[in-house]
């Protein structure tokens, strides 16, 4: 797979699944082995993905993550990105703020074929503790 192609579906992903809320597209998207690192937690199989970015959107209702750049080579994508949600549910041991909050990141995918194997999430969590 090219590298413009990975960066497509990484792209897809974050739209269809984040921004979308389509927790059920995630199929189409990793494969069922997924290993997702979190910020805070490692979350590792297909079921246990789809829980955990439920109860991430569940916090944040109106998320909506925007790419700021992408750029890889082989079977590795790297996004940079911008997240813009309120904070209306208690997310990692940190109380709801019911504050807007906007938040910097990036993610790096590792991909087996077409789908995202491997992920790791990195962004400014003291920006949620404000």
């Amino acid at each position: 797979m090219s590298d413009t192609e990975c960066k497509s579906i990484a792209r897809r992903f974050v739209q269809e699944i984040f921004n979308a809320r389509k927790i059920e597209a995630a199929k189409n998207f990793v494969t069922p082995d997924i290993i997702y690192h979190g910020a805070f937690e490692e979350v590792r199989g297909l079921e246990d993905f789809k829980k955990w970015v439920g109860e991430d959107l569940s916090a944040f209702p109106d998320m909506q993550v925007t790419i700021l750049d992408d750029f890889g080579e082989q079977n590795k994508v790297a996004l940079r990105w911008t997240l813009k949600a309120t904070h209306e549910k208690d997310f990692a041991g940190i109380p709801a703020s019911h504050k807007k909050v906007e938040i910097e990141g990036a993610e790096i995918f590792h991909f087996e074929e077409d789908k995202i194997k491997e992920a790791w999430t990195i962004f400014n969590t003291p920006q949620l503790a404000e």
